[in-house]
């Protein structure tokens, strides 16, 4: 009989992580509070570790179909001047998607391997013999129970796994706004650019021929973070965009940064993954590929476990692989953002120096240089 498991959470790491268990033969059933699956934010940038996922789940090509895939990653002063411009090697893949777009090719992967999706289902609790409590007062059991609930988690919160939840001082609007001719001069074109002026940044990615994806950052006691939008503060900030600035609809989101931290990954027959166990700021853009490839790994050290039966162990032993790169890439990604509330000449002389120096890149890039446990071809 196919061992089951119910999952917390239809965003992008828990169809992931539903797809690679369903793939490996898993009774899977995911229960996700909204009326449907449908992803939240604008673009997502997929490095070399998430693509690799995806191919493994048999959902590249379709979350990857018409993406941007850029040839250098820029950063630029307040004065429009270029502080470092890295070329993408072509052996380490960075593309941008639409989230909607992904979220749609993890779900075509779940719906191939006979996962089933509970929407309309929203979980308050957990307990660790593998049970998930629904606000519908119902319980759910399974073989295993996964938490992909977000930087709220209430699984994990009723593990009692939190060490640390806290928002930063950072925060984003995030949008799309549709690309014309001309958006970019010819030195720009095939960059992932990033803007840096005063404690303001904006980031500027298209996603496909048609779209672009701006993320405007700044503090949380910002007036610029402000709805409506003040499109002006922003132009005075960049005028070199501000003919995309000006296209800014009223479709904006605001998200302040959160990290989380746990004592464990799992208690017992639960587990959680992703943003319920390591939320991180999305300055190094790997909130999703670590999602998903947590939610891999997790499928591999279970297939792989000698006593299948001995669920608890597997878990720990996932954690114990997969742990040390996770909270390597949290730290770096919070030792990027603290560069924010330097003087403008000062930041720009700190990454100038630090991403030139090839031990600083290898620790920035290091997950996205790595090798996700599993990636190999799909399973069916």
């Amino acid at each position: 009989m196919a061992r089951s498991a119910i999952i917390s959470g239809g965003g992008i790491g828990g169809l992931a992580t539903a797809a690679a268990l369903a793939q490996r033969g898993w009774d899977v059933t995911v229960y996700e509070r909204q009326s449907e699956l449908r992803a939240a934010g604008s673009g997502i940038y997929i490095w070399e570790n998430g693509l690799r996922v995806l191919e493994a789940l048999g959902a590249y090509e379709e979350a990857t179909e018409g993406a941007f895939h850029g040839t250098h990653f820029e950063q630029r002063d307040n004065l429009d001047q270029i502080i470092e411009s890295a070329p993408i090697a072509s052996d380490k893949r960075l593309l941008t998607v639409l989230r909607s777009r992904l979220l749609g090719a993890l779900k075509s992967a779940c719906e191939r391997a006979g996962v089933k999706v509970v929407t309309n289902a929203e979980t308050i609790g957990a307990t660790a013999s593998g049970e998930l409590l629904l606000a519908s007062g119902q319980t759910v059991r399974a073989d295993l129970a996964v938490g992909v609930d977000g930087v709220w988690s209430r699984v994990r919160q009723s593990l009692g796994l939190e060490l640390l939840h806290e928002q930063t001082r950072e925060g984003a609007l995030r949008t799309m706004i549709a690309s014309r001719a001309g958006d970019f001069a010819a030195q720009d074109v095939g960059k992932y650019i990033e803007n840096w002026n005063g404690t303001r940044r904006l980031l500027v990615t298209p996603v496909n021929a048609t779209q672009i994806y701006l993320a405007l950052t700044c503090l949380q006691d910002d007036e610029a973070r402000n709805l409506p939008l003040d499109r002006q503060l922003w132009i005075d900030a960049f005028p070199r965009w501000a003919h995309l600035i000006e296209r800014i609809g009223d479709t904006l989101s605001w998200g302040v940064y959160s990290v989380t931290r746990s004592r464990a990954w799992s208690a017992g027959r639960t587990a959680i993954v992703g943003d319920a166990a390591h939320a991180q700021p999305p300055n190094l853009g790997q909130g999703g590929g670590m999602a998903m490839q947590n939610g891999l790994a997790m499928a591999v050290a279970l297939e792989q476990a000698k006593d299948p039966r001995d669920i608890p162990s597997a878990l720990q032993a996932w954690e114990a692989a997969e742990r040390p790169l996770v909270e390597h890439c949290q730290r770096w990604s919070i030792l990027y953002g603290e560069v924010t509330c330097l003087p403008d000449a000062v930041r720009s002389q700190v990454i100038r120096s630090a991403m030139g120096d090839a031990w600083v890149a290898g620790q920035v890039f290091k997950a996205a240089n790595s090798s996700p446990t599993g990636t190999v071809a799909p399973r069916r």
